[in-house]
């Protein structure tokens, strides 16, 4: 499991805003229709026998497949068409046709390392691409500790960073609140396309987004933990 050390203006930030706003509800759907299949139609992989589960591979112990959340958000940051529905689905790809690793993030608007990781992931774009690395983000608070996000908030922070990734919505961490500590932002989780299953995930921003990445890279080299559904080229 890859375990970030949080610098020490995270620590500051975090005792700053940490207040604990009381969550309420955002009036943001979590119920959300479809993309049970990836592009290629291709069903999101059953749970197994053990169930979906928030476990990161540890040695040779393979980590769980994580469930097919479903996020209001914009995909690839273009919010010309409103929120659309983002699911993990859409980034299965059992064949690793077009990604090697899913980063999926969490971040809120108050926290000073989530801003820093997102700039750093903005500007690393290129990079990113060249590695088939695919990145969505979820924005859980908004300007304050435990004050859910809005859409006013993901607006404004895809704005703000110039946002060129997935940018979703995940208000009282609905979805992603059994993973960690609500407070405990940034957060990260590596993701196999081919099987869904978590490689590695931790809180706080290490400062260097490559390292960060590696042991998912270098992870997804080798065969899979799961079986893959398809026959692959």
């Amino acid at each position: 499991m890859r375990v970030f050390w949080v610098a020490a203006l995270a620590v500051a930030a975090t005792a700053a805003c940490g207040g604990g706003a009381t969550k309420t509800d955002t009036g943001v759907a979590t119920t959300l229709p479809g993309h049970n299949s990836n592009p290629d139609g291709v069903a999101y992989p059953p749970p197994p026998a053990a169930g979906y589960g928030t476990g990161a591979r540890l040695g040779f112990t393979a980590g769980n497949v994580i469930k097919n959340f479903k996020f209001p958000g914009y995909p690839n940051a273009d919010s010309s068409g409103g929120l659309q529905t983002v699911a993990l689905a859409d980034y299965y790809d059992p064949c690793a046709k077009r990604y090697s690793v899913i980063h999926l993030s969490v971040a809120g608007v108050w926290c000073v390392p989530c801003n820093q990781e997102t700039d750093a992931i903005v500007a690393a774009k290129a990079q990113l691409d060249a590695q088939r690395v695919v990145v969505i983000q979820a924005l859980s608070d908004g300007n304050v500790s435990g004050q859910p996000a809005t859409v006013q908030d993901l607006d404004y922070w895809t704005l703000k960073h110039k946002a060129n990734f997935t940018e979703m919505l995940d208000p009282n961490l609905n979805n992603l609140g059994g993973f960690f500590a609500d407070s405990a932002i940034p957060w990260n989780c590596d993701i196999d396309p081919r099987t869904m299953e978590i490689l590695d995930e931790g809180s706080g921003w290490s400062g260097d987004l490559n390292a960060d990445l590696q042991p998912a890279i270098a992870a997804v080299m080798s065969q899979p933990r799961y079986p893959v559904p398809v026959t692959c080229p």
